[in-house]
């Protein structure tokens, strides 16, 4: 497990997260529902946020390149 720091919402979390894991996976496993998994492979945009003012699919995205960011 690695511990990341984000800022979701305007709130700053501190969450444990398994290597490898993917974005979408951290949020929705904390209870961050309103991302959605529609394809799991990036061709959808259910899963779109913002990391730092970029679109990402976070479905792709590993989650500990956001630690640090909003």
């Amino acid at each position: 497990m690695i511990t990341i720091t984000l800022t979701i919402d305007g709130h700053t979390r501190t969450i444990a997260v398994p290597h490898g894991a993917t974005l979408l996976e951290v949020l929705r496993s904390s209870g961050y529902t309103e991302v959605k998994d529609g394809c799991s492979s990036g061709d959808c945009g259910a899963c779109t946020v913002l990391v730092d003012g970029r679109v990402v699919n976070s479905c792709q995205y590993i989650s500990v390149r956001a630690d640090g960011m909003g």
